[in-house]
């Protein structure tokens, strides 16, 4: 439904703003005069933002537009289970909410929201329109507190819940950074030399008639290949990476990528750790919330990320819908690690599976912290000595023959 920016005057005679979602430009105002306010200005959001800006301030406002931060969902939830405790109408937390986001697309999708509220609509089923924003374990979580009048908890924990996944998101971003910075000029680097140094150095060389050592002869003829066929190795690069992602995207590309990314050495470890993590905490936030098990576990196996471990807690539920505890399922299921399993079986037994589920997300996210900094540790200097070995290389190879000249001279 089209969403409409206006200005108004409310029953008060006082000058308002705010935003609309209707049918079209006379319905907005008719919807608005109901609710005693009488508008000054209606304009449907995306046309206002487009018809006065350049290409590029369009281009920069789509861009904008359509994507959002996360924290800023985060933040949203927050304010909305704050608004919801202190015991105000639903409508009306959404309104505050609306009146404190600034960011365009958000701020349009609770203005949707509110206006389903409005109608009849349940927040959970409201929510639910938006699945780019609200995922289907946010829909659950709220449907759940809807049911069990606990709404303002779940809130809460929907929003420490996205904070937490942030949170890791960003330590592993932030431990990747710098080695990626480092790779990204060293190669660099070594394209300048070898694109914009050698072909100077080639054309000394050539006015000498010196043996060339082996090392320098490829070098130049390396050099020469880049300088005339740069194009076609930036279109193979271009042709192979679209290829590469093409096929991850097909369903058996994205199974076999899946398997490679659990079976890589030193990543592979790191990378289930990390999944583990993601899926322990959602499962034990949804069980927290009143979702029972087996909901909960369907749910939460599509934050995992990854086809084969999704399927193996898919057996897993077959198992528990045959009487299996969810340790013995897990167990069957695939080959996960002992110590998960170990704590989900005294969880089982001691009746308090979501905080040992919280507990498993604990340990793991402190192990990825640890071993982020480890990989990090390692991939700098790793980077750097590459880094030594190719920029040494190209000198020897140009140093020699210079050194060969010099001693003919003498």
């Amino acid at each position: 439904m089209p969403v409409f920016q206006y200005k108004a005057i409310n029953s008060k005679g006082k000058q308002i703003k705010g935003i609309i979602t209707a049918d079209g430009l006379s319905s907005a105002r008719e919807k608005l005069r109901q609710q005693s306010i009488f508008p000054i200005e209606v304009k449907e959001v995306a046309e206002d933002q487009g018809s006065r800006k350049s290409f590029f301030d369009k281009l920069l406002y789509l861009i904008q537009f359509r994507s959002i931060d996360p924290t800023q969902v985060t933040v949203a939830l927050r304010q909305l289970a704050a608004l919801v405790s202190s015991g105000l109408p639903l409508v009306e937390c959404l309104d505050a909410v609306i009146e404190q986001t600034e960011h365009a697309r958000l701020r349009t999708i609770f203005t949707q929201i509110k206006e389903k509220v409005t109608e009849g609509v349940s927040l959970s089923q409201a929510m639910s329109s938006h699945p780019k924003v609200f995922s289907e374990i946010y829909v659950n979580m709220v449907k759940a507190g809807e049911t069990s009048g606990t709404l303002d908890i779940i809130l809460t924990r929907l929003a420490d819940f996205s904070e937490a996944r942030l949170k890791l998101s960003k330590k592993i971003e932030s431990a990747l950074t710098y080695p990626i910075f480092l790779i990204m000029i060293s190669t660099i680097i070594v394209i300048f030399l070898v694109s914009f140094v050698m072909p100077k150095i080639i054309g000394i060389f050539e006015g000498m008639k010196i043996a060339l050592p082996q090392s320098t002869k490829l070098l130049i003829s390396f050099s020469l290949f880049m300088k005339r066929f740069w194009w076609l190795v930036c279109m193979t690069l271009i042709g192979v990476i679209a290829g590469i992602s093409l096929w991850i995207r097909s369903e058996k590309g994205r199974r076999i990528w899946d398997k490679i990314k659990l079976k890589m050495p030193v990543i592979g470890p790191i990378y289930l750790k990390t999944v583990l993590a993601r899926f322990t905490r959602t499962l034990s936030i949804l069980l927290k919330s009143g979702i029972k098990l087996v909901d909960a576990l369907e749910i939460a196996r599509f934050s995992m990320g990854n086809i084969v471990l999704e399927e193996a807690i898919e057996n897993a539920i077959k198992y528990i819908n045959e009487g299996q505890s969810m340790a013995v399922a897990i167990k069957k299921s695939w080959d996960f690690p002992a110590l998960m399993i170990q704590l989900i079986r005294a969880g089982e037994i001691s009746g308090s599976l979501e905080e040992m589920l919280a507990k498993t997300a604990e340990i793991y996210e402190n192990f990825l912290e640890s071993a982020m900094d480890s990989l990090t540790s390692i991939l700098e200097p790793a980077v750097i000595l590459i880094m030594g070995l190719v920029v040494g290389y190209i000198v020897m190879s140009v140093l020699i023959p210079i050194f060969q000249m010099t001693g003919a001279i003498h």
